[in-house]
């Protein structure tokens, strides 16, 4: 009878499962397996449904795995897919299955399960090794591994990074299931994903344990294409090179003073039911009686109801057709009760989403937050992270100060001084900026000196925060109005539209290279480009059918390069740190916090600052990169 691939791969699987027989089987079976894998790599170009019976060959024993792996040894590029048990957190769950891929071979689906830690020193290598480890999503396999004492050593290729730097910007579903279809118009059934890996195994699961390693190695080659097509290659690699650092990050955590939290937390309570006593004298004629804006004092009026708040403020004779933040700020000064309305709301959210919310994220393991960093979170390029966001904490001190370092250890806090104007300042050329940063002036005392009219050594400490409230609020572009309530509502800086007008006016007139550059982004959004790169050729997209903001394309350079460094910061600092005992915990944009034992505080600083200042420097050169380091007992300072 003529043998078929999958026939002999059933039997080659079932034999060199058993532990008894290594005998001569082996070297047949192989020799078969590789004659119809041949036939099968030249159908796979033509019908890539040939992936739904890729072949296997499945390790459940010490005997067999150093043979296995010996053709894996001398590959350049290894498949790699993790299958775990009890669910997918890192220090709860476990690693069932390790799947690798190599071209021309059979996947080998290594089941840790029967084989002990100790016999795995021949996976551990490999995993060690130069080849390229080739995954989706390759963040949750390095931390799974890492725990399982399998830790994967650079270079990487990340698929899921991979198609994300490819469509950055656009809505599009990044699983393995939406890029294998959309790139290699392969249907994956993903159903046993969520099956219980736990047990005996079923030649379903192995099946899709095998496609799941073997499918990233085609993905590889297409991505890698299109991205050197696009000029994305060296993001993409900038990408790679990151992974290790976001993921120790993500394993690391971050400790929080639960019983700090809870006094914090009764204090804003408390602050609150103050509030509410001030707007409890917000109330608008009934026919029957006074309603009050809070239930509690009647139950008429839904503080979370707009239309029964927006009420309430008209009958008190408020000149406001909106209750929308934006809407109300200008109103503060004239009408105190406005402010007390959006402190309560502040407060409310804080109470909500932090004081009670966040304590809920401490790990029952670790007592730490791990929050689920998202590398390319934001169509920037930027970091996000999810469950808790801790992007998001207030950065009030009483709330930060709640985040403290083991013991024995205190917080790097580390972060690029000024560095969006100093981006700006390299992508717009203008030649005063410049200048300024080569010579070490202070641009924040410089732009009120120009705006104010008046000499550098007469610019006093209020008028230098003002100077910066322009710097920071006109550079992408703000209108006057929107100026005018960002420096109110963020700064406290109360200014008249008339003065929003004449300081936006005199800026751009100081800075003829950043008014051009608008004027070349302007000219560029007008005529319909849905295409925004940084310095160092990272991309944002808008799809056909959304017409991009103006603001957004003058964002996106100067955030997206931002990002660039950041990111060659961590890579740069992932290998050295390692030999410490200090740990990445947190990224906030250009933020950097490292967890380090006091012992070692003056060599790590050195290093961060190192690694942080080169990254700049490689996009910022001529102008200076500068990186301000503190050392804190918490967070907050």
């Amino acid at each position: 009878m003529k043998l078929t691939a999958k026939s002999i791969i059933r039997r080659y699987s079932c034999t060199r499962s058993r532990k008894d027989s290594p005998g001569s089987f082996y070297s047949w079976a192989e020799t078969q397996v590789m004659m119809q894998y041949n036939q099968l790599a030249r159908f796979v170009e033509i019908n890539n449904s040939s992936f739904l019976n890729y072949p296997y060959q499945l390790i459940d024993n010490p005997a067999d795995l150093e043979t296995a792996l010996e053709p894996f040894i001398a590959a350049k590029i290894i498949g790699i897919d993790c299958e775990t048990s009890e669910g997918i957190d890192p220090y709860q769950a476990k690693i069932r299955l390790v799947q690798l891929a190599i071209p021309h071979h059979p996947v080998i689906i290594i089941d840790l399960a029967a084989i002990d830690s100790s016999d795995l020193s021949p996976l551990r290598q490999l995993l060690k090794g130069n080849a390229l480890k080739v995954g989706h999503n390759l963040k949750f396999e390095w931390m799974m591994l890492a725990q399982a004492g399998l830790k994967p050593s650079r270079p990487f290729f990340d698929t899921y990074l991979a198609y994300r730097v490819l469509t950055a910007g656009l809505k599009c579903s990044l699983s393995l299931e939406a890029a294998a279809a959309q790139l290699l118009n392969v249907k994956l059934d993903k159903k046993l994903q969520t099956s219980d890996w736990s047990g005996e195994l079923t030649t379903a699961q192995l099946q899709y344990a095998a496609i799941d390693a073997a499918i990233v190695l085609p993905l590889r080659t297409n991505l890698k294409r299109q991205l050197k097509k696009a000029l994305l290659w060296s993001t993409a690699l900038l990408e790679f090179a990151c992974l290790p650092a976001v993921a120790q990050m993500e394993l690391n955590g971050m400790w929080l003073d639960k019983q700090q939290w809870q006094l914090l937390k009764e204090q804003l309570e408390a602050q609150q039911k103050a509030l509410e006593r001030e707007l409890s004298s917000l109330q608008i004629p009934s026919p029957n009686k006074q309603i009050c804006l809070l239930p509690e004092f009647t139950n008429s009026i839904n503080l979370r109801s707009p239309k029964q708040v927006l009420a309430a403020l008209q009958a008190q004779g408020i000149p406001v057709s909106s209750t929308n933040t934006q809407a109300l700020i200008p109103l503060v000064n004239e009408y105190p009760i406005i402010q007390a309305l959006l402190d309560y709301r502040s407060l409310s959210t804080r109470i909500s989403t932090f004081a009670e919310g966040l304590v809920q994220h401490v790990h029952p393991v670790t007592e730490r937050i791990h929050p689920n960093w998202f590398q390319i979170g934001a169509k920037s390029g930027r970091f996000s992270c999810r469950e808790p966001n801790l992007q998001n904490v207030p950065r009030n001190p009483a709330t930060r100060q709640c985040f403290k370092p083991a013991s024995g250890h205190v917080l790097l806090k580390a972060d690029y001084s000024q560095i969006e104007l100093r981006i700006m300042a390299k992508v717009s050329g203008d030649m005063r900026m410049i200048a300024a940063y080569s010579k070490g002036e202070d641009l924040h005392k410089l732009t009120a000196s120009l705006v104010l009219g008046k000499s550098l050594s007469e610019i006093n400490s209020s008028e230098r925060q003002l100077g910066k409230i322009i710097n920071f609020g006109l550079i992408y572009g703000m209108g006057a109005k929107k100026f005018k309530n960002m420096a109110q509502a963020e700064h406290g800086r109360v200014l008249s539209l008339e003065e929003a007008s004449q300081f936006r006016k005199r800026f751009f007139e100081s800075y003829a290279g950043i008014a051009e550059f608008h004027k070349h982004i302007r000219r560029s959004w007008l005529q319909g480009i849905r295409e925004s790169r940084t310095l160092g050729g990272r991309r944002r997209l808008w799809s056909k059918d959304s017409q991009p903001l103006l603001n957004e394309m003058l964002n996106n350079p100067i955030q997206g390069l931002s990002a660039d460094i950041t990111k060659l910061a961590l890579a740069k600092l992932f290998a050295p740190l390692n030999r410490t005992g200090a740990r990445l915990i947190c990224v906030i944009h250009d933020e950097i916090l490292l967890e380090c034992p006091i012992a070692e505080v003056e060599p790590v600083k050195a290093l961060l600052k190192c690694s942080m200042v080169e990254a700049g420097d490689k996009f910022l050169t001529p102008i200076p990169c500068e990186v301000e380091i503190q050392m804190i007992e918490s967070w907050g300072g």
